[in-house]
């Protein structure tokens, strides 16, 4: 089966499941459209910008003209690459829409299990581990790297992999990234509704948690965006819904390890790539947003959905046989 048909149908039918949901809301997605198609404007020319230094570093004369004669060439594979970030655009925002119908669907159960379970594999709750030999600086430190640095890997890591000149590895990678922002954020979500240490007070009553909140200065960005998330907890929009388990930011960052590893093998990329999500795994549960199970669970189910995104084409589906087997009988050799 062809990637690009697999990408267009489990986008529809997720698709199609974002207009079902209580928590659908036409107005809400039509804003958050728009301000993805900014978001879409500025990626189109970042990319645009990489590829005019590109050619600029080779001291060409006419850069201008020499970056339009390229885009040319390879008009192809800009245009598909143009459809895939169209397509994650999409995606996204169709992964808004269900991740704030969770609660709705399957209410929080699973934190208590969760934040237990941590307690047994690090001797207490991990949080606690983290904020004795870290300090103030270093919160601050992953408060900021938790958000900008985050945003900038995200926007490079979409545009390498859209554009990249090995088409079978970027609509491999587009595949993956689109499974496991539906499987992984929404589905597994579901099985294992949870809202993530910071708000286990709220949603259960249960103070546990209330020395990481005390351990947190107020005017932290994660901070305010928890008090943002809660205040709106339930409402349609971009940016909004609560979901701990399994940790979004920790899959992504896993997948890009994988993907470099496809691409450059044991190199300093690599490794680069591993300190990266290690300081992401390190501050999901330093800031409250996760459990260090979230980041582990994640870990565990990115491999099979990326080992599957390389094999997609080699599926054979029944109907297409039978296609097949009619064109060839009724058009003998």
């Amino acid at each position: 089966m062809d990637t690009r048909a697999f990408i267009a149908i489990f986008l529809a039918v997720h698709t199609a499941l974002a207009f079902l949901v209580p928590t659908s809301d036409v107005r809400e997605i039509a804003h958050a459209v728009y301000l993805q198609a900014l978001l879409l404007v500025w990626l189109l020319l970042l990319g645009s910008l990489i590829l005019f230094v590109q050619v600029a570093r080779k001291r060409m004369l006419r850069p201008t003209h020499v970056m339009f004669r390229v885009a040319r060439r390879h008009r192809a594979r800009f245009c598909e690459g143009a459809v895939f970030l169209v397509a994650l655009s999409l995606m996204m925002q169709i992964y808004m829409v269900l991740k704030v119908s969770i609660p709705s669907l399957v209410p929080f159960f699973a934190d208590p299990f969760l934040a237990d379970f941590d307690a047994i594999l690090f001797g207490q709750d991990p949080w606690r581990i983290s904020h004795a030999w870290l300090g103030a600086g270093a919160t601050r430190f992953l408060d900021m790297f938790y958000v900008m640095p985050c945003v900038i890997v995200s926007l490079g890591m979409t545009i390498w992999v859209c554009f990249s000149k090995d088409r079978a590895f970027s609509k491999r990678s587009v595949l993956a990234i689109i499974m496991c922002w539906f499987i992984i954020g929404v589905w597994a979500a579901l099985a294992l509704s949870s809202a993530g240490p910071i708000y286990v007070e709220h949603f259960y009553g249960d103070p546990r948690f209330v020395g990481l909140q005390s351990a947190l200065p107020s005017d932290l960005t994660a901070t305010r965006t928890q008090a943002y998330l809660l205040e709106n907890f339930g409402a349609p929009g971009f940016g909004k819904g609560i979901s701990a388990m399994p940790s979004m930011h920790n899959a992504i960052y896993l997948l890009l390890v994988w993907m470099i590893h496809d691409r450059f093998g044991n190199s300093w990329q690599l490794w680069s790539a591993i300190a990266f999500e290690a300081t992401v795994f390190v501050a999901s549960v330093h800031l409250g947003w996760h459990y260090a199970l979230d980041g582990l669970i994640a870990a565990i189910m990115v491999p099979p959905i990326w080992y599957f995104a390389g094999r997609v084409e080699t599926i054979s589906l029944p109907v297409l046989n039978v296609a097949k087997s009619k064109s060839r009988a009724g058009h003998p050799a």
